[in-house]
């Protein structure tokens, strides 16, 4: 009786995984946007690179794994785009990359939330974005605290929030 429950699961699994689908998406015109709220200031990275994996009937095998470039960072100032790539801030010498692996992408009520390990200067943090699929576009979501990536001046955590806002076109 046990072989027979290991079998049913074994099959639903791999049938599960054989209609997970690898979306196209469009990295090229991908950005991260960020938003420092207490020193109102904005900018974009580019040099988006994701993979997302889905299974719209069984989200527990959906997968996303993305990294940017941070030495793409912009804020349309020449001297605080530098200041932000310094030791004081984002060190791109040594850290070039920001990388977000989910480990979890639910629903909640009728919202979507991907949750995962953002690692930011090397420091590992678990956060939730919240998705949004519009215009062939999936747009993920959240506010992180600087300071908990060693990416502030700021002494108190609350005054080092960071809106966060990733676009990802797709090919449907």
């Amino acid at each position: 009786m046990k072989n027979i429950y290991i079998s049913l699961f074994l099959m639903f699994t791999l049938q599960s995984v054989a209609i997970s689908q690898t979306i196209s998406l469009d990295t090229k015109n991908a950005t991260v946007a960020f938003h420092f709220i207490s020193e109102k200031t904005k900018g974009t990275l580019t040099g988006v690179k994701a993979n997302l994996t889905i299974d719209p009937s069984n989200l527990s095998f959906a997968k996303v794994l993305g990294s940017v470039d941070v030495t793409t960072l912009s804020t349309k100032n020449k001297m605080r785009d530098k200041h932000l790539k310094s030791d004081d801030f984002f060190n791109v010498e040594k850290y070039p990359k920001m990388t977000f692996q989910s480990s979890d992408i639910y629903q909640e009520g009728n919202k979507y939330k991907s949750k995962g390990i953002l690692t930011v200067k090397g420091i590992q943090k678990e956060v939730t974005f919240d998705l949004k699929n519009t215009d062939s576009t999936l747009v993920f979501s959240t506010t992180i605290y600087a300071l908990d990536f060693d990416v502030s001046t700021k002494k108190k955590r609350e005054k080092s929030k960071v809106y966060v806002e990733v676009t990802l076109p797709y090919n449907p």
